[in-house]
């Protein structure tokens, strides 16, 4: 009796363990990296550079000749080179973030005055710098944004006048006024610690009209009136941004579990 017992035992275990080998084994696949998407939150600084065009126009504002327009409408136009500086906080796909650049510019027109004003004497507007403090607005697909942006311009300008009998003659402003635009900027490069991004933009600035030469300047036998000039700019830029990232890097990866 005691082998028939020993003798089932052993069959049951065999039977078992060929039960367990025709089981089949479910392989548990390892944990894969998937890339966190970009994230434009943080703080910027970067370079620019690009075209500067607008339009000028003066009116006297003094002497027997007073409101009536020195010159027509004329052009001006130069290059553009600066700094930037700003922040960004991203939430969602949507970026709010404040930007100041200041740039170096040399743009500047000149027309011939036309009558009653002496037609032999040429007026010009000089814009020598240009300071733009602005809010962005924008939507991102990872690395790639999109923004529209609007602010306070503020410029450094001189306007000036070619007499043939008595020279030169300028005067120099500080002007304010509004800016608007619309641009593009997408990461070439991430990091932990830092990324590179490349921008393109456009911006239209607009300035209240300000008065020069008040009081009126004698310049010889003639008078260099008081007038009021305007002042526009359209600016194509196109500028590179490092930006310091703000807790986890933007390149890592989290883990996805299957």
């Amino acid at each position: 009796m005691k082998k028939i017992f020993s003798i089932a035992a052993v069959l049951t275990g065999v039977a078992t363990a060929a039960s367990a080998a025709d089981f089949p084994v479910v392989p548990v696949k390892a944990a894969l990296p998937v890339p966190v998407i970009f994230s434009w939150t943080g703080c910027y600084v970067g370079v620019e550079g690009g075209g500067n065009w607008g339009g000028s126009s003066q009116i006297a504002r003094s002497g027997l000749n007073a409101n009536q327009p020195i010159t027509g409408n004329f052009n001006l136009s130069g290059g553009i080179a600066g700094g930037t500086v700003g922040c960004n906080v991203q939430v969602s796909n949507f970026v709010i973030g404040a930007e100041n650049d200041y740039s170096w510019t040399d743009k500047r027109g000149s027309a011939p005055d036309q009558l009653p004003f002496d037609p032999a004497a040429t007026s010009s507007t000089r814009e020598k710098w240009i300071d733009t403090l602005r809010g962005r607005f924008g939507y991102a697909i990872d690395r790639f944004m999109v923004y529209g942006t609007a602010g306070v311009a503020f410029a450094g300008t001189e306007v000036a006048v070619v007499t043939p009998a008595s020279g030169t003659f300028a005067d120099s402003k500080d002007r304010t006024g509004w800016v608007l635009g619309a641009g593009g900027e997408y990461a070439v490069w991430a990091d932990a610690f830092a990324d590179v991004t490349l921008k393109l933009e456009y911006l239209h600035a607009g300035f209240e009209s300000k008065q020069y030469f008040n009081p009126p300047v004698a310049a010889g036998a003639s008078t260099i009136a008081t007038r009021d000039t305007k002042l526009s700019d359209d600016m194509v830029r196109a500028g590179v941004n490092v930006k310091f990232n703000w807790g986890p890097p933007a390149s890592g990866s989290v883990v996805a579990r299957y």
